[in-house]
């Protein structure tokens, strides 16, 4: 039928028109580590120029963002247009039939009612207004069986067409046949879900240089890098990029950028439309309601910067008359010369504010989904052989290591490396991000030949000074730490072991005096010679003050003091009269608190004597004694009371002095 046949025309329209990627190829890449990049085309155009570009509906949010036009020789950019996204339905439901829900025939001609429409079928071609559909049931071969008929209005009468008899549709209204094109149209621009067209359009006399540019997801570019060690030949290092070119388009003789860091980088739905939902206001007819108003509304200090260079060039005296383990005689073909020989550095490096930009420097061609290694560091760099001994990677080994100094000017990005020694694969290593002139260890191999015995840590405390000032005494004490490592060679190589041992905020090194600081370790060398066993002691320190109050101090903690020979005589003579007046008032103490308890005791006594009198003849012998036994017990406590208060006299008056005594000394 004749309306089902729009749709595969309208596919062939909108493919049609001058293509961006033909006119304007890709001629510049630049790959950024926050998951886009930049694709920028550069072409040229003639006169009055329209382009098509077709772009993945997942590209569409960033093109938006970022697309930048440039006309180069005087022209004018005008207005982008593009495939917009509204929800079909929304579209469909503003043409005059109703198409978005894939109708039937007789659906269809239902929503035609009153439309003038020409129907053919095998015998005749009738025209003539839709008037109705209606379903009647016929019989046929002994069942019944219903038939849609529609209904319509001829001149000069009524006919009924079976639908199953149609074999063409056609509106002869102009107007609503256009319509359901549109509608049709409108179905057909989403038969591809994946790709959305964008019209460029340039206005201009004669040839013109134009530029378009922007932002497109891509995946990170990424670095490896190879460091080839050998005894006779000075260290090499390769770094390659891993380039993926995920786009749908070649890139052929494109320059490509790489650039490091990570700026801010985020998708905002801008291709989608956005309707908000309003509120439904009711018209006063219906309500007296009103819409409402709103209202307005590391560095390291200089001494330990001094040692760490000490330290720095005598380890490089040392290595330098060192062979790596296992160094010898490379095989031609492996040698860092031939390796450096054989393959072209194509990046420049260049700062980029707080970026740092990779240049290729010689055009790049990667196929459309395919992938590029593309050699961008090839140096010679200062690598030299080391061991790293930390417990908490390996309890009695050391790694093999190198020291890597970044002696090219390019800031080396973090990223495997995969060491040769002497032709043969060593190891594998990762690297942090190195700046230029900076320094990384990178460990590689467990060294085997190495053993380490790591000593239980032992505490010391030593007096370093006392003073007894406003009834305080303050001490001060040096608190060191000592750590041995016992280092055993199994082989019959020398080797510079570093030594790491966490650094602890508040201690101070003591010896050794060759270090090296990082933010979390002290390293310490340690030259271990064939078959022989080497120490390390580490020793640091740490003041501490301690105050205590004498007047309410442990006694213990006084008595201890008062027989260090340590202290000076005046303070331990004077600690001992702190104890000795403590003493006498802790006797008195004593003294009350006996006193106290004979109170409490005749109390009870006679709580008990006056129950049993209770039960006694006020005229009898027995009552009578209680009486008297009663009289003797006050006296005895009116003795007592009296001897308390006297005590409490003479403690407050202890008390006093010792607090005169205290306060008085100034030791």
């Amino acid at each position: 039928m004749r309306y089902k046949t729009l749709l595969g025309w309208l596919a062939f329209g909108v493919l049609c028109g001058a293509g961006a990627q033909d006119l304007l190829p890709v001629t510049r890449v630049v790959l950024y580590r926050s998951g886009v990049g930049y694709i920028e085309r550069l072409g040229r155009i003639s006169g009055d120029a329209t382009l098509t570009m077709s772009m993945r509906e997942s590209q569409m949010n960033d093109l938006l963002k970022s697309l930048i036009l440039v006309d180069f020789d005087g022209g004018q950019i005008l207005p982008a247009q593009y495939t917009p996204r509204d929800p079909l339905e929304r579209t469909l439901s503003a043409f005059a039939v109703q198409l978005s829900d894939n109708p039937s025939m007789s659906t269809l001609l239902t929503r035609l009612r009153g439309a003038p429409v020409e129907i053919q079928t095998d015998k005749e071609t009738l025209q003539g207004t839709v008037l109705s559909i209606e379903t009647r049931e016929e019989a046929a071969s002994e069942v019944v069986v219903k038939r849609a008929y529609v209904n319509l209005m001829t001149n000069p009468a009524m006919r009924s067409v079976p639908l199953d008899t149609i074999t063409n549709l056609r509106v002869r209204d102009e107007r609503l046949q256009q319509e359901i094109q549109n509608a049709l149209a409108a179905i057909g621009t989403r038969l591809d879900n994946t790709r959305k067209t964008v019209e460029l359009r340039f206005a201009g006399q004669g040839t013109r240089r134009v530029l378009v540019g922007y932002l497109t997801e891509m995946p990170l570019w990424k670095m490896t890098y190879r460091l080839a060690l050998s005894a006779d030949e000075p260290p090499l290092l390769q770094g390659w990029a891993i380039v993926e070119n995920t786009t749908d388009e070649d890139w052929r003789n494109v320059r490509l950028e790489l650039v490091s860091g990570r700026p801010v980088s985020f998708i905002q739905n801008l291709y989608e439309p956005i309707y908000p939902k309003r509120p439904t206001v009711r018209t006063q007819t219906d309500q007296a309601l009103l819409p409402d108003t709103a209202e307005m509304a590391m560095d390291l200090a200089p001494d330990e910067l001094a040692k760490r260079e000490a330290m720095a060039e005598a380890l490089d005296a040392r290595l330098a008359r060192e062979r790596a383990p296992g160094f010898g005689g490379a095989p031609p073909m492996a040698a860092p010369r031939a390796m450096r020989e054989s393959v072209i550095e194509m990046a420049q490096g260049q700062e980029r504010g707080a970026l740092f930009d990779y240049r290729i420097q010689q055009p790049v061609t990667i196929l459309r989904q395919q992938s590029a290694l593309v050699p961008v560091v090839n140096r010679t760099v200062e690598a030299q052989a080391v061991s790293l001994y930390n417990p908490a990677n390996h309890p009695r080994h050391p790694f093999f290591g190198v020291k890597l100094t970044n002696t090219t000017d390019l800031t080396l990005m973090e990223g495997p490396v995969t060491v040769y020694l002497d032709g043969a694969y060593g190891g594998d290593a990762q690297l942090e991000t190195l700046e230029p002139k900076g320094e990384r260890i990178l460990t590689y191999a467990l060294d085997l030949g190495i053993e380490v015995v790591q000593e239980r840590a032992n505490f010391t405390s030593q007096m370093i000074s006392v003073k007894i000032t406003n009834g305080v005494l303050q001490q001060r004490l040096e608190r060191r730490m000592e750590n041995l490592y016992r280092l055993t060679s199994r082989d019959d190589k020398p080797r510079t072991v570093l030594v790491e041992q966490p650094y602890q905020d508040g201690w101070e090194l003591v010896e050794p005096a060759k270090f090296e600081r990082t933010p979390t370790f002290y390293r310490f060398p340690v030259e271990v010679q064939p078959r022989k066993t080497a120490t390390l002691r580490v020793v640091q320190k740490r003041t501490d003050q301690e105050s205590f109050a004498l007047l309410e101090g442990n006694e213990d903690t006084i008595r201890v003091l008062a027989q260090n020979q340590q202290l000076s005589e005046p303070i331990r003579q004077a600690l001992s009269s702190i104890l000795n007046r403590r003493r006498a008032i802790r006797n008195l103490e004593g003294q009350i608190r006996q006193q106290e308890a004979r109170i409490k005791s005749i109390t009870d006594d006679q709580a008990r004597i006056r129950e049993n009198m209770r039960a006694l003849d006020r005229n009898s012998d027995l009552y009578r004694q209680y009486v008297q036994k009663l009289a003797q017990q006050e006296r005895e406590i009116e003795q007592a009371r009296a001897e308390i208060e006297r005590l409490q006299e003479q403690r407050a008056r202890a008390q006093r002095e010792l607090s005169e005594y205290i306060a008085g000394l100034n030791l």
